[in-house]
């Protein structure tokens, strides 16, 4: 290979480093390196040329100043058997595929955000065990920050065994929990640490009694809260009343409003329920997604026309299906989310539709896939809510983020389990983002003089990658650290 003349690299990185990244040498595996199934070092060279290593360096300067999210519950390891059928009881059959891999909704939904570019922090409890090393493992080589998982010795870390049935494309999950986490060990200091920098506070509706304090210092602190609500907990309600945004499964709103005649009398029934929320998303499986978003008043219009929610979606979903990409085994661009006029929504009842107000509906249709392309829709939701939340904490227009969701939903669901078929931000088209140049991370938006807190934990805490991605980028650390080794390369893959 020609030799190149070493560059002038801006980020202190050592001259051996330089030689590597310039001459496109191979690299040594760094200790302890695992290798991940994400990491495809091309011949295990780094970088082939100059231009390609400044590529890499400057997408490390982007990611520092990215915004940071937050996301509160679960992570946990899923044992995932794919069969062809479901199986009856008292049989015995043979699996196609086994794989374990991270879990859990938090766990999966800020794997989604951070492949697509920002800075997420999971707050959750874990024990000492296997498993729990495990978690951790696998969220950190995806650059999740672990620093404030709460470690309990000698107990069991969260784990579910998934059958994945072919034939039906439906997915049985039996959880089993783990360690109790209570209010007591986040005490206030160690929630203002944890939210320092956020642009947003993601919570899956797990841990509920610790997400609602977490919730309460967010708003106090002016940092948006996103709420999921799957199924029936103790204590969602409470959490989902201090949520800005609001995101469900499509069974919650009928589940928590079992008198309602039908999903959309439910779904306004709920919303209605919901007067801190700007914006309440359900999604409906392979039909997409609805949206109700508040419209704000405006003095000297007239009032908004009555409709029900049922007459709205069904339009709308008619105006959607106009220029739908067909299906194909590969994943098409969503086709683009409609959006209603503000509407009073009657399906409820009176009282539902003055405590709601008006609204404008949004709805995004998912993706048309080949039956022979859905390998697994194993943690489709929890890609669409990352999706979500990378939107909400970049700033894109609601209806953006619910298109990048589909699409970001269907990405995931040609691979067995819930991340590996997640995309990095390079793999989503720029048509996903209505043909315009992918958003920018705002640097404004982090607060980058924020202290970085210890782990709150009884285990030692691991280093923050932050704190050395700081080292890092201002010159002070000289050298590649070894605990780095795994997430670099990750990055390092996207620019081969």
């Amino acid at each position: 290979m020609q030799s190149l003349q070493a560059p002038t690299l801006a980020l202190g990185v050592s001259e051996g480093a330089k030689r590597r990244a310039v001459a496109g040498s191979r690299l040594a595996r760094p200790v302890s390196v695992r290798h991940h199934r994400r990491v495809a070092i091309r011949n295990n060279a780094v970088f082939a040329d100059a231009d390609q290593a400044q590529r890499w360096i400057d997408a490390w300067k982007a990611r520092l100043n990215a915004p940071r999210v937050v996301g509160v519950g679960s992570a946990g390891v899923d044992y995932l058997a794919s069969v062809a059928a479901f199986p009856e009881p008292d049989q015995k059959l043979r699996t196609d595929a086994f794989e374990t891999q991270g879990g859990g909704n938090c766990g999966n939904a800020l794997t989604a955000v951070a492949r697509l570019g920002l800075r997420p922090s999971i707050l959750t409890k874990l024990s000492d065990d296997g498993a729990g090393k495990a978690i951790l493992d696998e969220l950190r080589d995806d650059g999740v920050d672990t620093a404030h998982v709460v470690i309990e010795p000698g107990k069991s870390s969260p784990f579910t065994y998934i059958i994945v049935d072919r034939e039906g494309s439906t997915r049985t999950c039996i959880h089993t929990p783990g360690p109790e986490f209570t209010p007591k060990e986040m005490p206030l200091a160690a929630i203002e640490r944890l939210l320092d920098g956020a642009s947003l506070c993601y919570f899956d509706g797990r841990l509920t009694e610790v997400a609602i304090e977490v919730a309460k210092v967010a708003k106090a602190r002016g940092v948006p809260v996103l709420v999921e609500g799957e199924r029936l907990r103790d204590n969602l309600p409470a959490l989902l009343a201090l949520g800005d945004y609001v995101c469900t499964s499509a069974n919650y709103p009928q589940d928590s409003n079992p008198d309602a005649p039908g999903f959309e009398a439910a779904m306004v029934a709920m919303a209605s329920k919901l007067p801190a929320a700007k914006a309440i998303v359900t999604t409906l499986g392979s039909r997409g997604a609805v949206c109700l978003v508040r419209a704000p008043a405006q003095a000297g219009k007239a009032p908004s026309r009555a409709e029900s929610l049922a007459d709205v979606v069904s339009k709308l979903e008619k105006d959607a299906a106009v220029g739908m990409p067909a299906g194909s085994r590969g994943v098409p661009v969503p086709a683009w989310p409609v959006v209603s006029d503000a509407v009073v929504l009657t399906d409820a009842g009176d009282e539902a539709a003055a405590a709601l107000g008006a609204v404008e509906v949004i709805f995004a249709p998912a993706v048309k896939l080949q039956k022979s392309s859905v390998v697994d829709t194993t943690g489709a939701g929890d890609a669409f809510i990352g999706s979500m939340c990378y939107g909400v904490a970049t700033g894109m227009e609601l209806k953006d983020a619910m298109r990048l969701g589909a699409y970001v939903a269907a990405k995931k669901c040609g691979s067995l389990g819930a991340r590996p078929g997640l995309p990095d931000i390079s793999e989503v088209p720029e048509a996903v983002f209505q043909g315009k140049e992918k958003p920018k991370v705002a640097a404004a938006a982090v607060n980058k003089t924020a202290s970085r807190p210890p782990a709150v934990r009884k285990a030692k805490a691991p280093r923050e990658m932050t704190d050395i991605d700081k080292e890092f980028a201002d010159g002070t650390r000289k050298s590649i650290a070894p605990g780095l080794s795994k997430w670099m390369l990750k990055l390092g893959r996207r620019y081969q």
